[in-house]
Parts: structure tokens; sequence; C-alpha cells
């Protein structure tokens, strides 16, 4: 009688848990398909290295590590090793300016000049019209990081100082009215992180840290100044193109500096990020943080992005769908770097990807491709070998090529005479294209600022090639110059014999 009831309870024990069973042999073979997944796709596209973590609920269960975190030590990057996260950081700050919202102390539907009275662009009228909710969705009047970003160069403390740097947009003029269109805004996430300060009198950092990484327990997330305090051999290697090769200039932070910050100044770990995607799908019991009320209100989308495959939301991530699922992520680059999160509501799941290089063509596709597969999907193959910043490099080449080549002619020039042979009409000519095309790559690096790295808002590489460019063709003018001088001295000294 006994045995029988015991056979009986195994019975029912074993039918309760099969289902939890059949679930984690499911769960085991979709993550070892996921680092699989990854690590083929880093060998495609060469990629140095990085780390990926899968969150499902309120757990990272999985993580994995793929190349190596400095090409000089050969370490295998793991779910601690400190990574720049870049843009990351905007859904950090766009978080703590939503606590604000809903404690009171701010409304994101108030102009930014309401919580900084002195702050105005060019147009005063544009000023009062731009809000907090614009800011955090991308949408300011089609201001833009190509005119927010090299503003670091406009004040010799813009770069570290971020009520200069957001001083600086009072040069900016707004193209369109606010809300309207989604234009991708590096500076706007800066001015959000100067309302912190100005709403709650506390350091941008200062609040951060007690209001959203002390309570998530994100203990390895530090802004660029605070980097001495974890060790060296934690911190990833920070790969950057240079012409056609791959090398550790510097670090993101200090290339940038600190006026940015609030935009993407952050460095993370899979283990911190795997903490801030579970607050985002709705589990904070691990910790001291409240979840946002309307969060569902935020994350609705706002404005298309620029390539209209995705919205921006109030919540500074990007919504899109993966098979009419909805999905939100955020991406982010660094001078060497890449890097995204991505959560599904629906499945409760989300991935985190950190790599050690730029390379921002491939980083979204890989966390989509492994959210395929935690849903049960096919992923799709990701291959961009000839990235942006390769292109800039090979940009660069040639022009250094034929800035060499010029100088070949020039000298040729020189030796034989030639140009003292033209017409006055014919050196007049040479000296109007030499000086257009002088004129034009001297506006490139004294007026554009497209970005603010490298020199003049360029990479390195560019700027060299540019600048060598730039050298040549100034020197060509001069030689039309002074070609023309001779020529009309010349004119003279043959008028005089004749009479």
């Amino acid at each position: 009688m006994h045995m029988r009831i015991m056979v009986v309870c195994v019975v029912i024990f074993l039918a309760a848990f099969q289902p939890v069973m059949a679930q984690a042999s499911d769960w085991s073979e979709k993550l070892q398909q996921a680092s699989s997944y990854v690590e083929e796709q880093f060998a495609r596209n060469q990629v140095v290295g990085g780390a990926l973590g899968i969150v499902h609920k309120d757990q990272l269960i999985h993580s994995d590590g793929f190349g190596v975190v400095d090409r000089e030590q050969l370490a295998v990057p793991n779910k601690d090793t400190v990574y720049f996260a870049a843009s990351i950081t905007k859904v950090f700050t766009a978080t703590v300016i939503l606590q604000l919202h809903e404690a009171g102390k701010l409304d994101i539907d108030q102009p930014v000049q309401a919580y900084i009275p002195w702050f105005k662009l060019k147009d005063e009228a544009s000023s009062a019209q731009l809000t907090i909710r614009h800011l955090l969705a991308h949408s300011a009047g089609g201001m833009g990081s190509m005119q927010t970003d090299g503003l670091v160069f406009a004040h010799k403390d813009a770069k570290d100082s971020l009520e200069t740097y957001v001083r600086q947009f009072a040069r900016i003029a707004l193209t369109e009215e606010p809300g309207q269109t989604g234009n991708y805004c590096n500076g706007c996430y800066d001015i959000l992180g100067y309302t912190i300060e100005a709403v709650t009198g506390q350091s941008y950092y200062e609040y951060m840290q007690k209001q959203l990484f002390e309570p998530l327990g994100m203990m390895d997330t530090v802004y660029g100044k605070d980097l001495v305090t974890l060790s060296e051999e934690r911190i990833a290697k920070e790969y950057s193109w240079f012409f056609t090769g791959k090398l550790h200039l510097k670090r993101s932070y200090e290339e940038f500096g600190a006026a940015q910050d609030p935009d993407g100044g952050a460095y993370s770990t899979i283990e911190d990020l795997g903490k801030f995607i579970s607050y985002q799908l709705g589990y904070a019991s691990h910790s001291a943080i409240g979840q946002l009320h309307d969060v569902k209100e935020y994350r609705v989308g706002y404005v298309a992005n620029e390539t209209g495959d995705a919205e921006y939301t109030t919540s500074g991530f990007k919504l899109k769908e993966i098979e009419q699922t909805k999905v939100y992520y955020k991406t982010g680059d660094g001078i060497g770097s890449s890097s995204v999160i991505l959560f599904v509501p629906e499945h409760e799941i989300g991935v985190a990807l950190l790599l050690g290089e730029m390379h921002p063509e491939i980083q979204l596709g890989i966390a989509e491709g492994v959210a395929r597969i935690m849903m049960g999907l096919t992923p799709e193959d990701v291959a961009a070998q000839m990235t942006f910043g390769k292109l800039l490099g090979i940009v660069a080449m040639v022009l250094i090529g034929a800035s060499l080549l010029l100088l070949l002619w020039f000298i040729r020039s020189l030796r034989v005479g030639t140009i003292y042979k033209k017409s006055y009409w014919s050196i007049s000519l040479s000296l109007l294209c030499w000086g257009a095309l002088c004129m034009l790559l001297w506006w490139l690096l004294l007026a554009v600022r497209p970005s603010a790295m490298g020199w003049f808002g360029y990479p390195y590489d560019l700027s060299i090639g540019l600048m060598v460019m730039t050298a040549i063709f100034s020197l060509w003018l001069c030689h039309s110059v002074a070609a023309l001088f001779v020529l009309k001295s010349k004119r003279k000294t043959n008028h005089r014999t004749i009479m």
C-alpha cells in the first residue's frame, strides 16, 4: 500500500515538473545557439572582442565573452568586463528625468526655459517652444547631433563644462516646429543632464549615482572621470579605425570630454546592464528603486526616426517590431566601441551586447538575431566589414595619395617653369580654381564641426587627409598668385623695352 502511494506521488511530481524541465532544456538549447550565433557574427565581421548578456525577467540567465579585451594581453571578456556604453547613457538620463517628472519636480511638457531660465537658441520664439519631451524624443525642431556635437569647439571650456556647453546652443537655429520629425540629437540629452542639475541642485553624476545606479546595484557603471576607481585589467581597450586598421588611440571619455557625459559618457558591464534591462522589464524587487507608473505612455512612438524603420519614444528607447512583436532598444558608439541593449516586454527577455571597437553597422543586427533565437525565430546573418570608420580611412588615404601626386606635379612645374609659360587668362583661371578649392577645404577645417572627435571634429585619419590636401592646394594657390605677379612684371618690362 505504501509503495503504491509512493509511486503515485513520484508520478504526480514528475508530471508537475515536466513542463519546467522541458522549458529549462529549451532555454539551454537557445542560449547555446545564441552564443554560437554571436561568435559566428563576430568572426564574420572580424570584431576584436566583446561580451553578451541575456536577461529573463529579473535574472541575467546567460553571459559570454568573445575575442579579446586587449590585443596585447589576450584576456577573454566576461560579464564583469567594463566597456564604454556610449549612447546607452541616454536611457539612463531619460529614466531619471521621468522619475523627476513623476515626482512632480518637473513636467516633461513644459519648456526647457522653465527649469533653465537662461537657456536660448538663436531664435527666441523657438527657445520658448522647446520642451523636455521634445529633447527626450529627439524631436527638437530639426536640431541634431551634426549641429550640437561640434559646439564643444565653440568655447575653450565647452568640452568639460556642461553649463558652458549648453550655453553654446544659442548659436543653433531650429529649422521646423519642435515635435514634427525625428532627428537624432546627442546635445539634447546634455541639456537634459543640466536640467537634472538645475532641478535637484546636485551634480548630474551625484544624482545619477544615488537615484539610479546604487538602487539598481549597478556598482560598476561609472563615468570616465571615475574609471580610476576600477582595476585597469577589467577595462576593455577601445579600438578605433585609423586608415584601414584598428588601433587603441585613446579612451572615449578622453576624446569627448565631460560636457557630453549625459548623452554618452557612461562605462558599464554586462552584469550592470542586465540589472537595468530587468528594471525596464518591470522587475525591481532586488532594488530600492520604484517602477515608473506611466511607462506604457513613455514607450509610445512619438516621431519616426530618420530612416523610418523605428520610432523615437519619450523613454529614450527606439521602438520597432520583430514579427509584429514590439522591441525597445538603444545603441551606442564611441571612438572605439559599439553597444546595444534591447528588450521584448511580451517575452520578458532582454539582450545586452558590448563591443570593443567602433562598428556601428552590426551591434543592433546581432542583438536582434539573439532576440529572435530567444523568441523561437530564425536569426539573420549580419555582415558589414566595410564600416563607416574604415570607409573614412580609405577616403583619407585617397586624399593623401592625390595630394602627393599634386605635390609631384608642383615640383615638376617649378623645375620646368610650366606655369610661367601660360597666358595671363590661363593663370587667372588656375588661380580661381585653386582659390575656390582652398576656400572649401579651409571652410571644412575651420567652420564645419560635424562631431566632437578628432581634430576639427573629424576622425584623426580624415583630419590628416584634409590637412595634407589643404596644404598642397594652398601651395598651388600661392604658386598661381606668384606666377600672376611674375607675368605682370614681365609685361611691364616688355612694355618699357618697346618704349
